[in-house]
């Protein structure tokens, strides 16, 4: 069984996501953020006046580990790749983990993650782990497994479906087990950020 903290939306929960409902199956999904649970936005604003500084160091503690880069031996192990691997290999797997995660965060509504999440998208890797590279694979990492999702909506792009986020849990449930009620009471509450075509859809003004 599934503890809560592995049901949590987390960045990188997008790079395994699909679209649930029967004869669609879409991948990737995209995520739109309204707002971070808890403390997460003064963190990740907080992240952000670090990286700038070319700090990482409160995010390596928050990883406790899970990050090890040896640049001698030019090898990189982490969260992204679950594996140890040699850096040229991991620079392609870097690559896709941009496209599949950080790519497809819409909009953060509160601004909090956008520097961020811009810093990794614009960040070209090079052929060798320099200092630069070390500090945005820490990132990365951070920013994609160490902060919580509060609220916000995962849309499908190929059905048009719509998956709430509420209190940090995905709720990605086939159309027979929606709850239409409280489908249309997160809409509303949320309406300022949620999708036009989705509103109208639903019959929200």
């Amino acid at each position: 069984m599934l503890e809560r903290e592995e049901l949590n939306v987390r960045l990188w929960l997008l790079d395994i996501l699909a679209c649930p409902a029967d004869g669609c199956k879409h991948y990737p999904l995209k995520l739109s953020i309204f707002e971070w649970e808890d403390d997460s936005a003064k963190r990740i604003l907080n992240a952000g006046e670090s990286y700038a500084k070319g700090d990482v160091g409160n995010m390596k503690k928050e990883l406790k580990g899970s990050v090890k880069v040896d640049k001698a031996k030019e090898i990189v192990e982490d969260e992204l790749a679950r594996s140890s691997m040699e850096v040229n290999k991991y620079i392609s797997l870097f690559k896709e983990k941009v496209n599949s995660i950080f790519r497809n965060v819409v909009v953060d509504e509160t601004g909090a993650s956008t520097q961020l999440i811009n810093a990794i998208i614009n960040f070209n890797p090079p052929s060798s782990l320099d200092e630069p590279f070390e500090k945005a694979i820490y990132l990365a990492n951070w920013l994609a497994f160490k902060v919580n999702v509060q609220s916000g909506i995962l849309v499908c792009e190929k059905c048009g479906r719509f998956y709430p986020i509420i209190e940090t849990i995905p709720h990605m449930l086939p159309d027979d087990l929606r709850d239409k009620k409280e489908d249309k009471e997160f809409l509303s509450k949320w309406r300022k950020f949620v999708p036009k075509k989705i509103l109208e859809a639903e019959g929200i003004t």
